[in-house]
């Protein structure tokens, strides 16, 4: 229970010492939506695309196995009649991967 405590701590405080949750989120967001326009751009075959933020949030370390920050954003991406959706992971805002969430290539209506 005290090392679970100490781990806490020491998480928020290296959060909290340089930016917040949500500074973080947002100092990472254009990268990521720039990694999944990328991706989209090509899988969909389309330049003329939109994309959007559909969901975003902090992935931990894991517990005692050290490890760093990550920002999450789930982005939907929307062109020339498809669509797709990506989960993008960001280090910081120079390291980001598009990952595809659906597996597939929706059409839309």
């Amino acid at each position: 229970m005290k090392t679970r405590w100490i781990f806490a701590a020491l998480a928020a405080a290296a959060l909290s010492g340089c930016q917040t949750t949500d500074a973080y989120l947002n100092s990472n967001q254009q990268a990521a939506l720039g990694a999944a326009n990328s991706r989209g751009r090509f899988e969909l075959n389309c330049q003329d695309i939109q994309s959007e933020v559909l969901s975003r949030k902090i992935i931990d370390p894991a517990p005692m196995m050290g490890g760093m920050w990550r920002a999450e954003y789930t982005n939907g991406v929307r062109g020339c009649g498809r669509q797709v959706v990506y989960i993008t992971v960001c280090l910081d805002n120079e390291n980001c991967n598009a990952i595809s969430d659906t597996g597939n290539v929706q059409e839309t209506m």
